[in-house]
């Protein structure tokens, strides 16, 4: 615990120092400001004369706009160490951290439909088939991954670098957890019980469901969809991956799709 305040110490001052400038630094933001007005209005009289000579006044980024970046690249390094290494009181830590394949509107912080989310309790990537094994795989009618698996080309997992990963566990059980997107916050999950009607509802203690999203890590559920030819893996284009962080995963000819986010989870709550 003395560890985690020095490292949360250090976030702040350094956090604050990056995003207030000192006198020194104001006076010389202040004197790089009329130079800019100085050469804006230099460069528009030169216009009106006909005089095109003088060098445009655009410039790169002003000094508070640079140590805000750097502020919050910071600040998120800090978050992400700390759910890394530390756990709120009440919880214990999750080695190795798990994944949770999650279905909900990024804006919200609670929903319903939990009952659909998945759970990898080690990361898939290592597990997964490459792509250029995919052929291999299913022209020898293989049923069960290198890793140990079982493998289903009707019903199936790919990640953002084209990788056919197992599938997740489903049907999660209700609790209380620790998750994150590795940015700027991490967020106590709660996963309630199924109703009457079997529906389970999530809420989330802090932000919303994209603030605990981990951007690079893509992943979709893909169905063999049989009135359309019947894809399978074998129909993913390879030039269509990698993923860029955030964005949907691409189509797979004959199959329909369903985009998942990703979340690490960190710790679960100790009862």
């Amino acid at each position: 615990m003395q560890m985690q305040a020095l490292v949360v110490a250090l976030s702040i001052i350094c956090s604050s120092t990056l995003a207030f400038p000192s006198i020194e630094q104001r006076r010389l933001v202040q004197q790089h400001r009329h130079q800019r007005q100085r050469s804006i209005f230099q460069l528009c009289n030169s216009k009106n004369s006909g005089d095109h000579d003088i060098d445009s006044a655009e410039e790169g980024p002003s000094i508070p706009v640079r140590r805000l970046l750097l502020s919050y690249m910071f600040a998120a390094g800090t978050e992400y160490f700390l759910s890394q290494n530390y756990v709120r009181p009440g919880f214990k830590r999750l080695h190795p951290t798990q994944f949770f394949a999650a279905l909900g509107d990024p804006q919200s912080s609670s929903g319903v439909g939990a009952e659909n989310w998945g759970v990898w309790e080690s990361d898939p990537g290592p597990r997964g088939i490459p792509f250029d094994q995919f052929d291999n795989i299913i022209s020898n009618g293989r049923k069960v991954a290198p890793v140990g698996w079982d493998v289903d080309v009707k019903s199936f997992w790919l990640e953002e670098h084209g990788i056919w990963m197992e599938s997740p566990r489903y049907n999660l059980e209700p609790g209380r957890y620790l998750v994150t997107g590795g940015r700027t916050r991490t967020s106590v999950l709660t996963i309630h019980p199924e109703d009457e009607n079997g529906t389970k509802r999530w809420s989330l203690d802090g932000g919303v469901l994209y603030d605990v999203t981990h951007l690079p890590c893509r992943s979709a559920l893909y169905y063999a969809d049989e009135g359309n030819g019947g894809g399978s893996p074998l129909n993913a284009r390879k030039e269509d991956f990698p993923v860029s962080p955030g964005a949907p995963m691409p189509n797979v000819q004959g199959c329909v799709k369903q985009d998942y986010a990703v979340l690490f989870v960190t710790g679960v709550e100790d009862v």
